[in-house]
């Protein structure tokens, strides 16, 4: 299998995966894709919609979604007016993505607090049956918790 047939498979690969992951749709995960894995420092909007074959108003609205979503960012080239997109800075978009997880065990736990609390004061029964099955899964979201934050910094440092 050549080169090309490689970065095909790939990039199919990485759009399902974004597909499931960001909650993407289709057409923006795969023009993701291709944007993970070019050679080229970044692709024109031609490109993508070359790339891609798809309609012009399919693309840009992918692309429009990709930068709200900050995923991806663009430049100008001197001279030229053509926009190049490129994946933002893989720094920021682990952090953004860290910082995400972060949140959602932070709510996880307080919403699974509330919840302990309410069935111990109110359902003592169901309360003394999940006590040890709660108490892993909060240890367990108190790990992950420390470990983004520490992942966080580190990354920070290495911006």
């Amino acid at each position: 299998m050549d080169k090309e047939e490689n970065k095909q498979r790939l990039i199919e690969e990485l759009g399902v995966h974004f597909e499931a992951e960001y909650n993407l749709p289709p057409l923006a995960a795969r023009i993701f894709g291709n944007l993970v894995v070019t050679d080229e420092v970044g692709l024109t909007f031609d490109d993508c919609q070359n790339k891609r074959g798809a309609s012009k108003s399919s693309i840009s609205t992918s692309l429009n979604l990709l930068l709200q979503l900050g995923m991806i960012t663009y430049f100008t080239k001197s001279g030229d007016r053509r926009r190049y997109f490129k994946i933002s800075d893989k720094s920021t978009f682990f952090i953004k993505k860290l910082e995400q997880a972060l949140k959602k065990a932070a709510n996880e736990s307080k919403m699974i607090q509330k919840v302990t609390k309410y069935d111990q004061e109110f359902n003592k029964e169901k309360y003394n049956s999940n006590k040890e099955k709660i108490e892993a899964y909060m240890n367990c979201l108190a790990q992950n918790e420390v470990t983004y934050k520490e992942t966080i910094e580190t990354l920070k440092k290495l911006i």
